[in-house]
């Protein structure tokens, strides 16, 4: 069943129908072609009910004069846009969330108006007219609730805040869920360092696993910190266990423990993903230690590059070709990457920083 309303594009209106047909807005105005409009490629959502606003990639879309129809319409569209949305820039895995959130939300960054939902280690929120946030629970030192303003409060490692208010009768659950998948993080940090540091200090292990979650990368000189004697029970044990243990002591080679980075992500099967991430100069190469099978990546940066290697390592499903592939390469089974190697902010800046792999031969 279609519905009337005014169609607004560059400027200029027209009399339009709508309807939706699944996942897609179909909208025909009375006079010109029809908008196939993809919810998973929409970047953004605003509007009163009566008007709403589209984000697409071919320009904004309004609709306008949209009568009883409109405030289901917009309701519609929020419920259903941001899962899409999340599962498109490749976020999640797939599943369709348990339980939405709303409110407000602030920032150094931004502020404004939230709806979001948790998914694994991050929680995924859009602001009024805005594409897909993420906050990774690793970023968080401590989250805790304050009752004299009842808002939830996310402390980063340096100081960073981000202020979560207005939940309603959620506050109490949402602070719950954001509290156990930090825990979680804590636990599986716990688990893979006992498994691959044996040699470590129980205490030292204890202080370096509540602070080095998986999906923070962090150089050695700062975990050294965290638990003295780690490299050296490093180097005897984890990093020797891995196949790529020779091509990591390389790559190591000269290099002080303050332009050396580590980093794991845990998959699954409970088997951790330990990345290494070396400096020389402005010369950046990224290896997958845990694994036979991947490339070294090269990137060209400066302090930043931890930082977006963080990003990238804590997504689900890490893509090699979306990560190094030219855009007009991300065709037939690689379009499922073209949109977040375009729209996923800390993907596109890899991206623009990327100077080439070294493929090395498979050893047996």
């Amino acid at each position: 069943m279609s519905h009337v309303c005014r169609l607004v594009r560059n400027g200029s209106g027209v009399d339009a129908r709508w309807r939706r047909d699944g996942d897609t807005l179909i909208i025909s105005p009375t006079s010109g072609l029809a908008l196939v409009i993809a919810l998973g490629e929409i970047s953004g959502i605003s509007g009163d009910g009566f008007t709403i606003s589209l984000c697409t990639s071919f320009g904004d879309v309004t609709l306008e004069r949209l009568g009883a129809d409109g405030p289901t319409l917009l309701q519609e569209l929020r419920r259903d846009w941001l899962p899409l949305r999340a599962r498109i820039l490749r976020l999640t895995g797939g599943d369709s969330p348990d339980k939405f959130f709303s409110g407000t939300v602030a920032s150094k960054e931004y502020r404004g108006s939230f709806r979001g939902f948790l998914s694994e280690n991050r929680l995924i929120f859009a602001l009024e007219g805005s594409d897909l946030k993420i906050l990774f629970l690793a970023d968080c030192s401590t989250i805790y609730f304050t009752e004299q303003t009842y808002t939830v409060n996310c402390m980063g490692w340096k100081g960073e805040e981000t202020t979560f208010s207005k939940l309603g009768g959620e506050t109490a659950a949402f602070t719950a869920m954001l509290q156990t998948v930090r825990e979680k993080l804590a636990q599986k940090a716990d688990t893979a360092l006992a498994r691959h540091l044996p040699t470590l200090a129980p205490a030292a292990r204890a202080e370096l696993g509540s602070q080095w979650l998986p999906g923070r990368v962090l150089s050695f000189t700062d975990i050294e910190h965290m638990a003295p004697g780690f490299e050296a029970a490093f180097l005897a044990s984890w990093l020797a266990s891995c196949p790529r243990n020779d091509e990591g002591r390389k790559l190591m080679e000269g290099i002080t423990p303050s332009e050396r980075y580590l980093g794991f992500a845990v998959a699954d099967d409970g088997e951790p993903m330990l990345w290494l991430l070396v400096r020389r100069a402005n010369a950046w190469s990224l290896e997958l230690l845990s694994h036979g099978d991947y490339a070294t990546y090269l990137f060209a940066g400066g302090e930043e590059l931890p930082g977006l290697i963080s990003g990238i390592i804590r997504l689900p499903e890490f893509s090699r070709e979306a990560l190094y592939l030219p855009m007009e390469e991300l065709t037939d089974e690689r379009a499922k990457y073209a949109i977040p190697a375009r729209y996923l902010p800390l993907l596109g800046d890899l991206r623009a920083r990327f100077t080439g792999r070294r493929i090395h031969s498979s050893r047996q």
